[in-house]
């Protein structure tokens, strides 16, 4: 019989993984802040000071297969712990850089130590919660994002003001490192769990990994999501700037309201996935990618800013249904011992998509002569895209690896 953690115990877990969360976007946005004052001390250009924000994606995508097969290998609780440990650390180095080399470098090994944290954490929530509750406590989890975002811009540019831009990656990373060893001593087994939690993990085989039946349909759907997600990230502050006339510092401002909800409806879409959605989940994730192409093409034909935002808000809380139900999917339905491996396969090809999305609208806008028209068009067909994979994903019982080698096909 499988054993869970008990009520205050999942409690604490959720709370130190949703803080861990926060950090971690905390440390990767507000990059984004103190490049301003980085680019002049170091007297970067154009190229370097893009380069210095893009590196970590580079590292951190290349971890994420890796990282989730080693939480496969070693437990989720050593690579918890080791991930935030790890990159806190080199975030604290990044306050005692003395070059654009130096601190790329750092950069570069802080992708190398996050990669791990998000397959770890959704082992960790399949080891400590039982299915029915694995929906809440994954979007509990996941909605750390948007008040990471809001944090790693109004919080990380008082911080830099108020302690530089070396102060700011000092404190963050310092309080990282605390909570690493919280997360450590908190996700010690205890008593009856020892046994099932055995840090001794059996040998994974990664040809599973490939096996699992909806796992293409999951890595499209991931690509898909951030496509539509890191293309409002990157394009919509320009957009607002240039093409609405916004003020900068207003603009930021008004992109902060879609986080705040965005953060509420991760945790709503929880509540219905395990109270309402149990093995229907991919009907959720059809409903938000169809209404998130249907905002894309009512905030095209805006007419004005407070129209704007409202179908940007209303976008916002369709696309958090999108990766709430995804890693839902993964920690119910896929074999337990590959649940690391599947949640970093499909994460690598979402950041995959992050890196990818920029580009391809920046060369849509510029192939229709700067309209913004084709961009969002192009969001819009993603998002339908995106609705025919959700309803083709099947909901089948968790099995365990030893049942796929005998009964499961590629698809």
């Amino acid at each position: 019989m499988q054993l869970y953690a008990s009520k205050k115990r999942k409690l604490v877990i959720s709370g130190l993984l949703f803080v861990g969360m926060i950090l971690s976007f905390f440390d990767r946005v507000a990059i984004n802040v103190g490049i301003i004052p980085i680019a002049d001390e170091f007297h970067l250009n154009t190229s370097q000071t893009g380069f210095l924000i893009s590196i970590f994606f580079v590292s951190y995508s290349l971890m994420q297969p890796l990282g989730g097969w080693m939480t496969d290998k070693y437990g989720a609780r050593v690579m918890v712990t080791v991930s935030l440990f790890s990159w806190s650390l080199f975030t604290v180095m990044s306050g005692f850089a003395w070059s654009f080399m130096s601190l790329l470098f750092i950069r570069f090994l802080f992708g190398l130590g996050e990669g791990p944290f998000y397959p770890a954490s959704m082992s960790t929530i399949r080891n400590n919660f039982p299915e029915e509750e694995r929906g809440r406590a994954n979007s509990f989890f996941l909605s750390a994002q948007n008040i990471g975002g809001i944090l790693g811009t109004a919080l990380a540019a008082s911080m830099v003001v108020a302690f530089g831009w070396r102060g700011m990656f000092t404190i963050a990373g310092i309080l990282g490192i605390l909570i690493s060893f919280g997360i450590w001593f908190i996700l010690k087994p205890q008593g009856t769990q020892v046994k099932k939690d055995n840090p001794k993990q059996k040998k994974v085989a990664l040809k599973l990994l490939f096996k699992i039946e909806n796992i293409w349909k999951l890595i499209t759907f991931k690509f898909i999501s951030n496509i539509i997600n890191y293309g409002l990230i990157t394009w919509m502050p320009i957009y607002l700037v240039k093409e609405k006339g916004v003020d900068l510092i207003a603009a930021g401002g008004l992109l902060a309201i879609p986080y705040v909800f965005g953060f509420l409806m991760f945790n709503v879409s929880g509540w219905l996935l395990d109270k309402h959605m149990a093995n229907r989940e991919k009907y959720l994730a059809a409903a938000g990618a169809l209404l998130s192409a249907i905002f894309l093409f009512l905030m095209s034909n805006a007419t004005s800013i407070a129209l704007f935002i409202t179908y940007l808000t209303l976008n916002s809380i369709a696309l958090s249904f999108f990766g709430t139900v995804l890693y839902t999917i993964i920690i119910k339905y896929s074999p337990k011992e590959l649940t690391g491996s599947a949640s970093g396969l499909v994460t690598f090809a979402g950041q995959i998509a992050g890196a990818v999305s920029p580009l391809a609208l920046g060369l849509i806008i510029s192939l229709f002569n700067d309209s913004y028209d084709a961009a969002f068009l192009f969001l819009v067909i993603m998002a339908l895209l995106g609705t025919v994979v959700a309803v083709s994903i099947k909901n089948n019982r968790a099995q365990t690896a030893k049942e796929y080698e005998k009964t499961t096909t590629i698809v």
